[in-house]
């Protein structure tokens, strides 16, 4: 009964994820995500309040299911940690690239919603910032003088940014995710002085007056 129920309420989810990513959240309504996942409005509010319920509920599934790749993707990645914050970057915008409706819901159709479901948009992107400032708090040393939480701010605003601008142009001028994914993580380490020029030295090394063959 409860694998029953559970399953019930993924599939109620799972149609709202589609339909609040395709048509937007004013667009879609009770009632359509109901009728298409052959459900009936008993069943949806037992399982969610309203509309702005599963909403909240499908972005938070989304910021868990984005938590777990990176964590998995930093571990693969070892104990780098330039490399675990490229993996990082490179994994996130491949995601949101392979599931645009995901991506929808996270970066467009969460802003200027009410109180709590900002609150919820809020809370995925601070865990996203923390993750880069404690990063950059560990590597400190090793780079340029820079602020972490302003950074990590301006780190995670452009991979948003530079998704949604992908996402909204024409496919057919589009560059492939796979190219999207390393433009911008290597422009976000340029940024904090940490990408590897073809000489091996990074911008870090650069900025301090270092390079390979200096002793």
């Amino acid at each position: 009964m409860a694998k029953r129920k559970e399953a019930h309420r993924a599939k109620l989810l799972q149609i709202a994820i589609r339909l609040f990513g395709k048509q937007g959240y004013h667009a879609t309504t009770v009632p359509r995500i109901v009728r298409e996942s052959g459900s009936s409005t008993g069943a949806f509010y037992f399982y969610f309040r309203n509309k702005d319920d599963i909403f909240a509920c499908a972005l938070q599934a989304i910021g868990e299911q984005i938590a777990g790749l990176l964590n998995k993707a930093m571990a693969r990645a070892g104990g780098d940690t330039i490399s675990q914050m490229r993996v990082a970057v490179e994994t996130f915008v491949l995601y949101l690239a392979e599931y645009p409706d995901e991506a929808r819901i996270l970066i467009v159709e969460s802003s200027g919603l009410g109180a709590k479901l900002a609150n919820v948009r809020r809370s995925i992107i601070a865990s996203h910032c923390r993750s880069v400032e404690q990063a950059l708090t560990n590597i400190a040393g090793s780079l340029p003088r820079l602020d972490p939480k302003v950074v990590a701010s301006c780190w995670v605003g452009a991979v948003h940014e530079s998704v949604h601008q992908w996402l909204r142009s024409p496919t057919e001028k589009r560059i492939s995710a796979e190219a999207l994914a390393k433009e911008i993580s290597s422009f976000n380490l340029r940024g904090i002085g940490a990408q590897r020029g073809s000489h091996g030295n990074t911008a870090g090394d650069v900025l301090h007056g270092q390079s390979n063959g200096e002793p």
